[in-house]
């Protein structure tokens, strides 16, 4: 599959106070790599717009199946504002009965 199709949902909340804080014990790390390309927490919008493409326009390398529906995972280059598109890893949930994808995390990804 390239790309997950339809409806995906990338929660503000989770880029807030997760993939963009510098505060959250594991999304700091994150935090400071998405940083280096230049995402910022004072425009979590554009960081959402970037995670939505991605998971739009990237192949779906992993599925998995469980109690609350399918996981998807998402490979490589993410667009930035800095130009430099590292490979990220997004991972997504299509919830049981639904049509659309909720973003669950991204993390670097190795090329």
């Amino acid at each position: 599959m390239s790309g997950l199709p339809g409806m995906r949902i990338v929660g503000l909340a989770k880029i807030e106070a997760y993939l963009l804080s510098r505060d959250h014990p594991t999304g700091r790390a994150k935090a400071a790599f998405f940083e280096r390309f230049g995402f910022s927490p004072s425009d979590p919008l554009a960081f959402a717009m970037a995670l939505d493409r991605h998971g739009a326009m990237r192949p779906v390398v992993r599925t998995l199946t469980n109690e609350y529906g399918t996981k998807h995972e998402v490979r490589c280059s993410l667009l930035t504002p800095d130009g430099r598109n590292p490979c990220i890893v997004t991972v997504w949930l299509q919830p049981r009965g639904e049509a659309g994808f909720r973003l669950i995390t991204a993390y670097p990804g190795d090329r």
